[in-house]
């Protein structure tokens, strides 16, 4: 069973404590009885196109959204794709109504660009109503022939570090999408990669990644495992490091100090392991705690739901109750792991809350930011 906790602090550490499944029922039931979506066209705008992570995950949730929505209505997924989720976002943002009839499915795509103020971007996220984050992983893999595998953190560093730039070749989609904190963790470890950009997604990634064009690669921890069997099956891929997961405290790591592996790949190191380890680094200079708040922002927010501005508070506890009872329900039980995987899920109250602090980092961590994008790929951000 999925447990739901809160989350604090401004550089994107979750919080602890867990909230039961069951938390403010009566206002809730009494909220219920005014919240109606009987006849009403319900949309939830994907702003990337079908068969995406995003487009996938919404599918699989509407036919419980469906059940349990006061009036079970029925939904219709409505894709948006373009700029990293930039073009779906500004719809969202410019369109949607406050009677909990649209819904935005955000992804870190999405998040990153708005974080990191693509001049595009005219949607304000921070002021949306989030319904429910779904925190999830990612794995960071290679091409077998690099030789990375089967090293220890020390001479994995080593390793890496003597392969030249040129033949560190890693697509993505631009410099201020979620490929931004996979490129600063490799720059925290001491190597600069090749970029090719302007990617459409994953799915053309792995595709130019199985052909030998990209060396380096990337995928949420779920998609590697279950779209990905091919690159393990015949070698052509290296599990490198994942980004990890909370506990039900909220916390990356245990009393002791070591770091909670992501439960999808609990054998493959975690990237702040090889980073401690193998560099004999800590979290505590600038360009750490700046890397580090960048990848866990695309842990906590990686993927949500959210009315607008402004929502009708009935239809946000009427949303809010559909996705809690939706954890809850038998059938979605059995689906869990494949949809959403072992990761700890983060609703209501406490998701805007999480959601409004990742969302926020330090003068350090932005200075850093600026400085690292500026000098790589003379982009000037307005963070």
């Amino acid at each position: 069973m999925f447990k739901i906790v809160t989350r604090r602090g401004v550089t994107g550490m979750l919080a602890a404590g867990a909230l039961a499944v069951g938390i403010a029922a009566v206002p809730l039931q009494q909220a219920m009885a005014a919240a109606d979506f009987s006849g009403k066209k319900v949309r939830i705008i994907v702003p990337f196109s079908e068969g995406g992570g995003t487009d996938s995950l919404t599918r699989a949730l509407v036919p419980y959204m469906e059940k349990y929505l006061p009036g079970k209505p029925k939904i219709l997924v409505v894709n948006k794709p373009g700029a990293g989720g930039i073009v779906g976002g500004n719809y969202f943002e410019s369109k949607a109504p406050k009677d909990g009839t649209w819904v935005m499915a955000l992804s870190i795509s999405t998040v990153m660009n708005y974080l990191l103020r693509d001049p595009r971007v005219k949607f304000e996220i921070k002021d949306w109503e989030p319904i429910i984050l779904l925190p999830r992983g990612n794995m960071m893999y290679a091409r077998t022939e690099l030789g990375l595998k089967g090293l220890d953190s020390k001479a994995f560093v080593k390793q890496l570090r003597s392969i030249p730039t040129e033949k560190l070749v890693f697509g993505g989609k631009t410099p201020t999408s979620t490929d931004l904190n996979k490129r600063m963790a490799f720059s925290l470890l001491g190597v600069e990669v090749k970029n090719v950009w302007g990617m459409k997604g994953n799915g053309p990634m792995a595709q130019a990644f199985e052909r030998g064009e990209f060396t380096l690669n990337y995928d949420n921890s779920l998609s590697y495992l279950n779209n990905r069997k091919g690159f393990r099956k015949s070698g052509i891929s290296t599990e490198l490091f994942t980004w990890g997961a909370p506990d039900a405290n909220g916390d990356y790591t245990d009393v002791n100090g070591k770091y909670y592996r992501d439960p999808t790949w609990p054998d493959v190191p975690t990237f702040y392991e090889i980073y401690e380890q193998g560099t004999g680094g800590k979290f505590d200079t600038p360009e750490a705690k700046a890397t580090l708040a960048a990848i866990r922002v695309g842990i906590a927010a990686n993927k949500a739901y959210l009315l607008p501005k402004g929502a009708d508070k009935d239809a946000v506890a009427a949303w809010r109750n559909a996705l809690r009872k939706t954890i809850a329900d038998p059938d979605f039980a059995t689906k869990k792991e494949k949809i959403l995987g072992k990761y700890n899920v983060t609703l209501g109250e406490a998701a805007g809350k999480a959601l409004r602090a990742a969302l926020i980092l330090s003068t350090s961590e932005k200075a850093y930011i600026k400085k690292y994008v500026k000098s790589r790929y003379d982009l000037d951000l307005k963070i």
